[in-house]
């Protein structure tokens, strides 16, 4: 099973770096994508997302640019928030199929993506405070929330939080609780970039090093290694679960290779009423099963 998925994530890396080299058709995407791999991949999927038609904007909260994306025209309100090391491209696919019954949005956190720091910091607090902020501007009393990984623990404590304010709580192999054996990936070296790979995917499968190289840099930026090094303890989400009050379905690939699978479990224990739906993928089901990810969000919330 495992080989299978091998060969046909292998299959799918192939094609994808082939259709980077076809799509810019020059020396220079090649040179560019070699030298900035991710900024290169996002900038291709952010002209993607504009020439399906999906919005882009930025706004000021109290001197914080946020950037992100919006698509659909109707719908309830509906916020993706990615991971860590991530920014609001990673959700290319989920965001067009679920654009299709709801007006979703996709934010850069302060300091991804094209979001500067916040001056607050980069600890669970300040992107609570600043995902409030967001909402507040949009004007909205009350959205539906989807968070991936360090998004997910901001959605699930600004839901324990303002609980009068989520319609539906979503987490994708959420972060925020600490359990044995936690693998963080954060990754200072080729050697750990690779095993941090590996975990997420849920599979082995060799990486050209100016990739490896790339995720280093990803993990020496402030806004990851500054919440890796000052990480919180008292910020998790072990004391707050039972006060989400929002419907809740968790939504957990269970070859992730960064938290155990027990913390699937224990967030359906401490979130009351919640449910479970495991699928077969790593750490970033929005990726490897975008069509079932948004399957289970059209179900659940009509």
């Amino acid at each position: 099973m495992r080989s299978t998925l091998a060969r046909r994530y292998g299959s799918w890396l192939l094609s994808a770096l082939a259709g980077l080299g076809l799509l810019g058709g020059t020396a220079f995407i090649s040179v560019r994508f070699y030298r900035q791999p991710l900024e290169t991949t996002n900038a291709l999927l952010r002209r993607w997302l504009l020439l399906r038609g999906v919005r882009e904007y930025s706004c000021d909260l109290q001197g914080v640019l946020m950037h992100y994306y919006c698509a659909g025209r109707r719908g309830s309100p509906l916020i993706l928030i990615h991971g860590i090391g991530n920014s609001a491209e990673v959700w290319t696919s989920l965001l067009l199929a679920l654009s299709r019954e709801y007006l979703v949005y996709a934010l850069d956190l302060p300091g991804f993506g094209r979001t500067p720091l916040a001056p607050e910091g980069v600890n669970i607090r300040a992107h609570v405070l600043y995902l409030k902020r967001f909402l507040d501007t949009l004007g909205y009393p009350r959205v539906i929330l989807l968070g991936n990984s360090l998004g997910g623990w901001i959605a699930t404590q600004f839901a324990a939080s303002y609980p009068e304010r989520v319609q539906h709580l979503y987490l994708l192999n959420s972060a925020g609780l600490w359990r044995e054996p936690f693998r963080p990936p954060y990754a200072p070296d080729r050697f750990s970039a690779q095993l941090s790979l590996d975990r997420i995917l849920g599979y082995h499968l060799p990486i050209p090093n100016f990739i490896l190289d790339e995720v280093v840099r990803v993990s020496l930026r402030p806004a990851y290694h500054n919440f890796i090094h000052g990480y919180e303890p008292d910020e998790e989400l072990d004391s707050v679960l039972a006060q989400v009050k929002a419907p809740t379905t968790i939504i957990w690939g269970k070859r992730d290779g960064v938290f155990p699978l027990f913390c699937a479990y224990d967030f359906h224990k401490g979130i009351p009423h919640s449910r479970l739906i495991m699928l077969e993928t790593g750490h970033m089901p929005q990726l490897q099963a975008a069509t079932k990810v948004a399957t289970v969000v059209q179900m659940t919330t009509r």
